[in-house]
């Protein structure tokens, strides 16, 4: 089956183009660089030249195809442009609609984010429970929008189906989304100490290879217009450093920054960027995020999808592994340049987007 992948040079999506090959299908992956490091070499893997916001390119690269998974999407913190959000998280996923509709393709799976529902309070969320905040986030924003369009398509007739990972970590390269393996890879090299606030703070962690596996799985079982939580364990700052320090086998000391000195730190870093156009390393909207939960239940995705959830301790395990054996790779290169520009607590603010 010849199957398009758009953003297969992302975290998620060079993950799902190599299952789908090792599975025999025929995978284009789109992507704006044919020649770029994360692009997985593989026989099944036909890498196509294209950008989802020019149709053409897309027509072309969905031409015979009978499925796609639309994973492209803006996930960075922040733009210079605040526009680039809407244009790729909105217009793009439209464009992919579009054309999808026009060439009569069988199903489409599209990748939104828990960032949907944002914080919780006391429960983990689920798929029919209301957001409890406003969007100050630019990305949540958009991929809730870009949903609305989704739904859109599926009234007039477009198969679509929503998966929703959460915090997404696994076996991969340091990218813009893989927030999580920034933060592990900065504790193995000695240079992350942070936990914010009292530490308890609660983040839903999903393994890299089970959100593939739903993937493949809400292709194949997932109904049209349905939206499935592909989530993993709800853990703590505390639980998770811990974990980190057992697995790892490397025992920092750690450093409690509260909640109000990031707070302040964030609007010093707004202010900066406001003056100098200087790309900030962590945002106000994003410390008043680290008041807040982020739980969500997967049960549905268990029961329509047969969703597995790996163990907390053997994916970072896993994780740990990778980027220990991978430490000297294109991966960890590209990471070791970006740390000249981050402070220590820069870093660590960094990681606290919640993309996925």
């Amino acid at each position: 089956m010849k199957v398009l992948v758009t953003g297969a040079t992302g975290f998620i999506g060079r993950q799902l183009t190599l299952a789908l090959a090792n599975a025999g299908h025929e995978v284009k992956a789109l992507c704006r660089n044919t020649d770029h490091p994360y692009l997985i070499k593989h026989p099944n893997i036909e890498p196509v030249l294209g950008n989802i916001l020019y149709k053409q390119s897309l027509a072309r690269a969905m031409d015979s195809c009978e499925q796609v998974y639309h994973t492209a999407a803006m996930a960075k913190m922040w733009c210079r442009n605040t526009d680039d959000y809407h244009e790729t998280n909105v217009t793009g996923t439209q464009n992919v609609l579009e054309v999808a509709k026009t060439c009569k393709v069988q199903k489409l799976v599209y990748t939104s984010t828990c960032g949907v529902w944002g914080p919780t309070i006391k429960h983990p969320m689920t798929e029919t429970d209301p957001r409890i905040t406003g969007f100050p986030i630019a990305y949540e924003r958009t991929k809730y929008l870009a949903e609305l369009e989704v739904q859109s398509f599926v009234k007039q007739g477009l198969p679509v189906v929503i998966v929703n990972p959460s915090r997404v970590y696994g076996e991969g390269p340091i990218t813009d989304s893989n927030t999580v393996g920034k933060m592990v890879s900065g504790y193995l090299k000695g240079k992350w100490r942070i936990i914010p606030g009292n530490g308890e703070q609660v983040a839903n962690y999903a393994f890299l290879d089970d959100v593939v596996a739903g993937h493949i799985a809400a292709m194949d079982k997932g109904i049209t217009g349905e939206r499935y939580i592909l989530g993993g364990h709800d853990i703590s700052f505390n639980d998770f450093f811990k974990t980190l320090q057992q697995v790892s086998g490397k025992q920092l000391s750690m450093i409690r920054i509260p909640l109000k000195a990031i707070e302040i730190y964030s609007r010093l870093e707004w202010l900066k960027t406001r003056l100098t156009g200087l790309s900030p390393v962590f945002l106000p909207e994003f410390a008043e995020r680290l008041k807040y939960d982020q739980k969500y239940c997967s049960s549905k995705a268990v029961t329509h999808l047969g969703y597995t959830i790996t163990p907390f301790v053997e994916g970072l395990q896993k994780t740990v592994n990778y980027l220990k054996e991978s430490k000297n790779n294109v991966f960890e290169i590209k990471d070791r340049r970006n740390e000249d520009n981050e402070s220590l607590l820069g870093d660590h603010k960094t990681n606290q987007l919640c993309s996925n």
